[in-house]
């Protein structure tokens, strides 16, 4: 799961990326407007996945950290 959050996220950032390049080098036309709110909403989900998967690796360390100190 968390694995997959990654390669989401990691993929997310790259077409972001890509539609903010096209938008920011490609004639003026009328599909600007369109790659710029694509781009923005890839990295979006980029920054959601990735948030999701360092809340998971974090709490799941936490509850490593704590089993340990019990014993």
């Amino acid at each position: 799961m968390k694995n997959l959050l990654l390669l989401v996220g990691v993929i997310g950032l790259g077409a972001g990326a890509w539609y903010l390049y096209k938008y920011l080098y490609q004639p003026n036309n009328v599909t600007e407007r369109a790659n710029l709110i694509l781009g923005g909403i890839f990295f979006l989900a980029a920054l959601i996945c990735f948030a999701v998967f360092f809340f998971l690796r974090f709490r799941e360390e936490g509850e490593q950290e704590i089993s340990i100190t019990k014993f």
